[in-house]
């Protein structure tokens, strides 16, 4: 395997700076995107629902939701075909194809039509493309410093999304379409980019010319062949933790919509809010970039697992109170980000370090089909929960799961620190 090693395409300074830079744009589209659609529920609720009450709504919504995150389930259709056809194409049409859905939800005139097409825009974001990517073009020393590096730079796109909230969506103005412009004006010029500028990974070609011949596999194989790694047991354990975690975290979709319905805050201390999304999210990523390879990825699951549920506790428990909700929510909101970001992350770096070149990008994409297939069950299980109990306590019930994650991973994770990429078997 030294001698893989020694093979590998050696890239410029130049073009890994340049490389860095095109990620980073890949990162602020997907990040924008991530979480514009969770700024505006209230506004999708006021527009297309207004004539059911508050539980029905939300109930609706959360059903909707669930509808959309099936797109989720293509994700991994998109990682398969990143082994087969290299992972260059398939960020090129990824970013495009966010661009190309929001489009379609601006011209959406029902909630049905906007949830079909939430669906399709769920079928290109978050396939951790730019991830693989920048892992598999870096030293081994500094994979976790420079993975950081790029999603601290794809802030900016949560960062944009918070400033036009709070300029299109006020107490006497409501445009959430405006917010759908921007993906579409960075995705279309960037997909033509990667197309022309960028290089297939150096590992993915070291594969190609080692002739492992992974096209001539089946995609039965394919899916098989993941389990049949020496580190199959915390892979196995991963997709188990990934599902419960997409489960739990049902606020990703409604948070903006409980809080809104409570009535405790205006328009403009929510979109003060969302500005911790920011800070809370480089938090996390310094946190997991300083520690990752230090104390190990383990230690950090446990970390984010423990606080997330106190977090959202602290929010949903803490907008109730009139006279100090404003503060308590954004304490809540900032602990909860800070942990949601941070244990995605960090599951994501473990995954990719347990699995073999030629099978990480199915195995990536199979483990984002078990967090899609969660994220589905818990919205369409939360959404008879909240018919009858509410928002808050559906939140409260979900979020408590999370705590199964920290035997998961006492018991059945294997710590990857360190590991050389090119030696996963």
């Amino acid at each position: 395997m030294s001698e893989n090693v020694n093979k590998e395409k050696k890239r410029s300074k130049a073009y890994f700076t340049y490389l860095i830079f095109i990620l980073i744009l890949a990162s602020i589209l997907d990040s924008y995107v991530t979480i514009v659609g969770g700024m505006f529920p209230s506004k999708i609720a006021e527009e297309f629902l207004s004539g059911y009450k508050t539980n029905e709504q939300n109930a609706l919504m959360a059903l909707g939701a669930s509808i959309a995150s099936m797109g989720y389930y293509f994700i991994f259709i998109n990682l398969y075909l990143a082994d087969k056809i290299g992972r260059k194409k398939v960020l090129a049409y990824t970013v495009l194809g966010m661009a190309l859905s929001c489009l379609m939800m601006i011209l959406s005139t029902s909630f049905w039509q906007y949830v079909f097409f939430w669906a399709v825009l769920y079928l290109f974001f978050s396939s951790d493309l730019w991830a693989i990517y920048i892992n598999e073009e870096s030293k081994k020393e500094k994979r976790a410093f420079y993975q950081y590096i790029v999603l601290m730079g794809g802030l900016i796109g949560p960062i944009l999304a918070i400033i036009l909230r709070s300029i299109f969506i006020t107490e006497t103005r409501s445009d959430w379409r405006a917010l759908l412009l921007v993906p579409i004006i960075i995705g279309i010029p960037l997909s033509i980019i990667v197309v022309l500028t960028l290089k297939e990974t150096s590992k993915y070609q070291l594969m190609k010319e080692d002739s492992l011949n992974i096209e001539k596999r089946s995609f039965k194989e394919d899916v098989k062949a993941i389990f049949k790694t020496e580190q199959r047991k915390s892979y196995i354990a991963l997709v188990v933790m990934t599902f419960i975690f997409g489960a739990a975290t049902i606020w990703r979709n409604l948070f903006e919509k409980y809080i809104s319905d409570v009535g405790t805050l205006t328009q403009a201390q929510i979109s003060i809010i969302f500005i911790w999304t920011v800070v809370a999210v480089l938090i996390a990523y310094l946190i997991n970039g300083l520690l990752a390879d230090r104390i190990g990825r383990k230690p950090l699951v446990y970390l984010w697992s423990c606080f997330l549920p106190v977090g959202v506790l602290t929010w949903v428990i803490g907008a109730h109170d009139p006279q100090n909700a404003f503060i308590i929510v954004q304490i809540g909101f900032a602990l909860m980000h800070v942990c949601f970001w941070g244990l995605l992350t960090i599951l994501g770096l473990i995954t990719i370090e347990t699995l073999p070149t030629d099978r990480r990008g199915v195995g990536v994409g199979f483990r984002w089909l078990f967090f899609a297939i969660g994220t589905t069950v818990g919205l369409l299980f939360s959404s008879v929960f909240i018919l009858f109990l509410g928002l808050g306590l559906a939140f409260i019930i979900f979020i408590l799961t999370m705590y199964l994650l920290i035997p998961l991973t006492y018991f059945n994770l294997k710590e990857t620190r360190g590991v050389e990429l090119s030696e996963i078997k």
